[in-house]
């Protein structure tokens, strides 16, 4: 937004044609009332003032008749403190292995694995937009990201074991774990979130989630109109599984069309979309870890939490605390501009003047 400007500049040019009414009275005056001038004293003429107040305010009248035609605008900042809202998709392993024992409580992998989702949901901002994403031979989207904890609450009681609902059935049935998947459709449930103008276009995000297949790519390509966007500021995406988390780099896996997780890391640290695993054991490859570690790269791209098999809610409890307070929602500065204009406040001055004038003028009569 520019700092100010006319609306209508042309319009000022109507100044130069102010004089002329007042010159063609003042010629009118001049020879209706020349001979009884003529033979007035200089102590009978009236004032400057109560001879041409009329004419004064007639003038400032027209001068700001003007003005509000040409509008003057100009531009009003000011800033105020927001908390930023984050965009988190929470990525839940729903395989077959998630329904072995995880402690001695009688409670699952996947139990002990959702009671931490829930306790997480709850520590976060109300403002934040939380989406969720079950996988397991394939990846389904649950819910894009929401601030409504009770659509969450009602996907998180699909996965359930007690729920039994058709969802869980059929993933759970599931023996593999397409984690590269689950976390390239995290990533694009955040592109369908943008504006429609900042949004790219499926051929392009085909092309990219084609780029993410096959071998490792140092240079992973991302679409211009999301870089020059800043996508990926305050989003993360949270994946649970006991599952291990391959490259997927093989013949098999490229004609399956899955995505090489060293790429998809790459991708997600380019966007600056935080990636935080949570595995049961050390189930992640070498060339996983070195790609979301790679200091060379700048900043890691997430962070690995390892935990043990014999899990229980106050360790999952404490890693999803700590996820937590790395997104911690940071207090933004936010300048709001608006664009004001000087229209209504010359009208106001014009009526006053013109109030005025006619009372002078009834007074002069």
């Amino acid at each position: 937004m520019e700092d100010g400007g006319w609306e209508y500049p042309l319009a000022l040019f109507l100044l130069l044609l102010i004089p002329l009414p007042f010159y063609l009275k003042h010629q009118y005056r001049i020879r209706r009332d020349f001979s009884a001038v003529s033979i007035l004293g200089d102590s009978l003429r009236p004032s400057f003032l109560k001879q041409y107040a009329t004419e004064i305010m007639g003038g400032l009248f027209l001068l700001c008749g003007i003005l509000s035609v040409a509008n003057f605008q100009y531009s009003v900042v000011w800033e105020r403190d927001i908390l930023e809202s984050r965009w988190i998709m929470i990525v839940q392993d729903l395989s077959g292995s998630m329904n072995r024992p995880a402690a001695e409580s009688g409670m699952t992998l996947g139990d002990v694995a959702l009671s931490g989702v829930r306790s997480f949901i709850a520590m976060r901002h109300p403002d934040d937009l939380i989406g969720l994403i079950a996988f397991s031979s394939y990846a389904q989207l649950l819910s894009p990201p929401t601030p409504d904890r009770n659509i969450l609450k009602e996907k998180l009681d699909l996965l359930t074991r007690r729920k039994d609902s058709p969802v869980f059935r059929e993933l759970s049935a599931g023996g593999a774990t397409n984690a590269s998947y689950a976390v390239w459709l995290a990533l694009s449930a955040f592109l369908m979130m943008l504006p429609e103008e900042q949004q790219t276009p499926y051929g392009e995000l085909e092309d990219m989630r084609r780029s993410l297949t096959g071998k490792a790519d140092p240079e992973v390509r991302v679409p211009e109109k999301l870089r020059e966007s800043g996508f990926g500021r305050g989003m993360a995406i949270v994946l649970f599984t006991d599952g291990r988390i391959e490259a997927n780099q093989n013949s098999a896996d490229i004609r399956k069309g899955l995505p090489n997780f060293v790429n998809v890391v790459r991708l997600l640290r380019k966007l600056d979309v935080k990636l935080y695993l949570i595995v049961i054991g050390t189930a992640v490859a070498p060339e996983v870890r070195a790609a979301i570690h790679d200091r060379r790269a700048g900043d890691p791209a997430g962070q690995i939490f390892y935990m043990p098999r014999q899990l229980d809610p106050e360790k999952i409890e404490r890693v999803y605390r700590k996820i937590s307070d790395l997104e911690k929602n940071r207090l933004l500065v936010k300048y709001d501009q608006k664009r004001k204009e000087t229209r209504r406040f010359f009208l106001w001055v014009a009526a006053v003047l013109l109030t005025v004038g006619l009372l002078l003028e009834s007074r002069r009569m």
